[in-house]
């Protein structure tokens, strides 16, 4: 059986679940990652692990939203907190949006077809439908706030503009497939297109 937690005690476990999960999945991925791992760290009992998650698919993606609403946090601060987005600053978003997506390493996990694939079966519609439509909830409503200010071309729908910056900044894990050579050119391209096409404001297109 199971042993029982105070509630403070419940609060420090969770914590260094949290923080190991983060470490294992980014260093070794979710498949490689045993509960094993991560009860060890937390200092309880294997069987514990499951009066705080169902699974560590689970734990895995509560680990993903923290860090989306993190990236999110930042570059919202960055880049889309002055009244006035400019095309050199968008220009800017969408760059550090391709390093990211090429360097972290639980966003690159995410759309890996052998983890995709786990994550499906384990994780329920609902959540899988919650993670992948938190950009559209952090960036649409600044898009149409940024529309009715004439920043922003009215043409589309801000949620088609989220799905565009998306579509484009996970091409980092075609890079092989477009050509390494060629990859950060075509980038650089899709980049200055996007910005010069959705942002009016500014005399700084190059």
């Amino acid at each position: 059986m199971a042993k029982k937690f105070s509630e403070e005690e419940k609060t420090i476990i969770r914590g260094k679940l949290m923080e190991q999960a983060h470490h294992c999945f980014s260093t070794l991925g979710l498949k490689k990652t045993s509960v094993v791992d991560l009860t060890r760290a937390a200092g309880i009992a294997q069987g514990s692990f499951y009066l705080f998650f169902d699974s560590k698919e689970e734990l895995y993606l509560e680990i993903l939203q923290q860090e989306e609403a993190e990236i999110h946090r930042q570059l919202l601060e960055r880049y889309w907190s002055t009244e006035k987005l400019i095309r050199e600053s968008f220009r800017q978003f969408l760059r550090e949006s391709f390093t990211i997506m090429e360097t972290n390493p639980l966003l690159r996990q995410l759309h890996e077809e052998e983890t995709m694939n786990t994550l499906l079966r384990k994780w329920p519609k609902e959540k899988l439908e919650e993670l992948f439509e938190s950009d559209a909830r952090s960036f649409a409503p600044l898009i149409r706030h940024m529309q009715e200010s004439g920043v922003i071309s009215r043409e589309h729908d801000p949620e088609v503009i989220v799905s565009l910056i998306r579509s484009v900044v996970l091409l980092t894990l075609h890079k092989k497939q477009i050509g390494d050579e060629i990859f950060a050119p075509t980038i650089d391209l899709l980049v200055e297109l996007i910005a010069s096409g959705l942002i009016r404001s500014g005399d700084d297109a190059r």
